[in-house]
């Protein structure tokens, strides 16, 4: 009887686990913060290729998104690390991109990597433009760096995935 019951509960257990991991895109920033902070300047963070051309996108263009803030550990840095910054999928939809299977990342030293759609719509995936509440610079790995949540979305936590933490970003394009 009492096996039965435990059965049972695990069986409600996994649904509940799968239900909410296929709601995910609809309930993706739970494990975010909002915060605010003064308005940044108008220096540009990146620009979009786009139908052949380079639009430029501001930090405050960013920022008007809404920052959100995430403790996380980080592949290539010790201890837990604070970023704030926009949800990427809203980055994505400010700049058209969003309806994109993939989408195409370049750093200032040629660093690419392409981040697949369900990167951003498996969880919240944050285009950081700040660290400690203070601007990301170049010598702090921005003006925007992507941090992926690895504490509330453990299977962001993989060898595939963590090469895409991409910061010193110059570029956003179409995935290739």
């Amino acid at each position: 009887m009492a096996s039965a019951f435990i059965t049972g509960l695990l069986r409600l257990r996994f649904s509940l686990l799968v239900l909410l991991s296929l709601s995910a895109g609809s309930l993706p920033t739970w494990a975010l913060e909002s915060v605010t902070y003064p308005e940044p300047p108008d220096t540009v963070a990146f620009e979009v290729q786009k139908d052949g051309k380079a639009v430029p996108v501001t930090l405050r263009q960013l920022e008007k998104l809404g920052l959100y803030q995430v403790t996380t550990p980080s592949p290539f840095e010790e201890g837990q690390l604070t970023f704030e910054g926009v949800l990427f999928r809203d980055v994505l939809k400010l700049v058209g991109l969003d309806n994109q299977s993939s989408v195409t990342l370049r750093a200032v030293d040629d660093y690419v990597q392409v981040i697949p759609q369900e990167d951003w719509t498996e969880g919240p995936l944050l285009l950081a433009t700040r660290q400690d509440g203070k601007l990301l610079t170049r010598r702090t790995q921005g003006p925007t760096r992507l941090v992926y949540p690895l504490i509330d979305y453990p299977a962001y936590d993989t060898p595939i995935r963590k090469p895409r933490w991409i910061w010193l970003i110059k570029a956003m394009e179409t995935g290739k």
